[in-house]
């Protein structure tokens, strides 16, 4: 998602940032439907566990409904910042016992942060695991947020915003989510500006952890060869204490449409030129979710997508070209991406509005939409065969959409016809309301 559906290949990269930096519905029809159970604690904590007994591995995660959208100006960055810092040291935990209790285990542990949401994982074999919740209920309660500590993690942020400003693939897509939004706040970065992290203050920190790190707005999920009763009610006995009571979410702009063509050249060292270009899009909520993540196959998925076909195989245009829908609660973005020389970038332009044109006029054909759903289907049984994809699939879909999105999206995938397809074509592709941003060598002009 990002996404609410996966992560993928593009998205998960560019939209979740995972530590270390580095740098989805129903099961296969074959296979019976696991139960899932799902329990509101009294505090509001929600606690999802799901029985998988493949392997006798358990994945432990925490979901706290926040992330970059919940920044301003001031704090943008914080909570990313605060994925950092949670699991460097508690009250009763030094700064680094974490990681060594963890390691013990024969675990491992890390954390995610995104627009809507951020994510704490324990992942380690089925035995340790009341020893793993102990672990992560005292990192997600308990956090010091230790001073010495916290000047270590704002180099490690900061090193990881020079990484994305120097990757021109990075940069664009950080770039075009600036150029398309101008008043919601998935404008912003994840990471934040290097200038606001440099000065941003360990009362930040606390001041935003403890609006937003309450029981109502988080989901404790557990996957793996468990009893799911059992592990109810020692989730439920581990955060007897965490009784905080946080502010209400404050309503969030909404974005206006495009108006035009709003276009953005950057000036870098490199020797092709990186094209993204931005249509607003649903969110994961809308109906037409399911038909824009088939579009986004169709146009960008695979070596048969139409975009690969004809920009990069046929007219050789471009080095390469894809599509990325970014599945948030909002409305978002879908992103029509391209590397090219850089004469090529006007032609290369002009050659994805063709495409998008043929789509929302004349649509797809039903081979197009069987490979496109085939492609989806697929990469959903692969990315939640194992017990951390699905816990990461349950609580993906759960915080930002709702539990049963995850249940039933392969059903609905299924269901999506090539009329769907068009119609969320017309809605997405109008080729005069878009954004789009260009990076190429210093001083070329279009």
């Amino acid at each position: 998602m990002p996404e609410v559906r996966r992560a993928g290949v593009v998205a998960l990269l560019l939209l979740v940032l995972l530590i270390p930096q580095p740098g989805a519905a129903a099961p296969a029809p074959s296979r019976a439907t696991p139960r899932v159970l799902r329990s509101v604690l009294d505090n509001g904590l929600t606690v999802i566990v799901e029985e998988h007994a493949a392997s006798d591995i358990v994945a432990l995660y925490t979901w706290v409904r926040v992330g970059s959208k919940d920044e301003d100006e001031e704090t943008n960055g914080v909570a990313h910042f605060i994925e950092h810092m949670l699991f460097k040291g508690t009250a009763k935990r030094k700064p680094g016992v974490m990681e060594r209790e963890v390691e013990g285990l024969g675990g491992v542990l890390n954390a995610a942060t995104s627009v809507d949401y951020t994510n704490y994982f324990i992942i380690a074999a089925a035995k340790h695991f009341d020893q793993m919740l102990e672990l992560q209920a005292d990192a997600v309660t308990n956090p010091i947020f230790d001073a010495a500590e916290m000047e270590r993690e704002r180099r490690v942020v900061i090193e990881e915003i020079n990484s994305r400003w120097n990757s021109p693939a990075t940069r664009a897509f950080d770039a075009i989510l600036g150029v398309a939004f101008t008043t919601h706040p998935y404008r912003r970065t994840i990471l934040g500006p290097r200038a606001g992290l440099e000065r941003m203050s360990r009362e930040t920190l606390v001041n935003f952890y403890q609006t937003h790190y309450v029981p109502s707005k988080m989901s404790v999920v557990v996957v793996g060869n468990i009893r799911a009763d059992d592990v109810l009610n020692k989730v439920r006995r581990a955060y007897t204490g965490f009784q905080l009571r946080g502010a209400p979410r404050p309503a969030r702009p909404v974005e206006p449409p495009i108006s035009g063509v709003r276009r953005l050249v950057i000036e870098q060292d490199v020797r092709v030129a990186y094209v993204a270009m931005g249509f607003h899009a649903p969110a994961a909520h809308d109906r037409d979710v399911y038909a824009t993540d088939v579009l986004e196959y169709v146009l960008g998925g695979g070596l048969g997508a139409r975009l690969r076909q004809q920009i990069v195989d046929r007219t050789r245009l471009a080095q390469s070209a894809g599509a990325a829908y970014l599945v948030t609660e909002d409305p978002s973005l879908f992103i029509i991406s391209a590397v090219a020389d850089p004469s090529q970038v006007e032609r290369t332009e002009a050659a994805i509005l063709t495409e998008l044109a043929s789509v929302r006029e004349q649509g797809i054909s039903e081979t197009e939409l069987v490979r496109a759903k085939n492609l989806l289907e697929g990469e959903h049984v692969f990315r939640t065969h194992t017990a951390r994809g699905r816990a990461r699939y349950l609580g993906l879909s759960a915080t930002v959409v709702g539990l049963e999105f995850g249940q039933t999206y392969v059903e609905r995938i299924r269901q999506v016809t090539r009329d769907d397809v068009q119609r969320a074509a017309r809605r997405l592709f109008d080729p005069q309301r878009y954004a789009i941003v260009v990076i190429r060598s210093g001083g070329a002009q279009q």
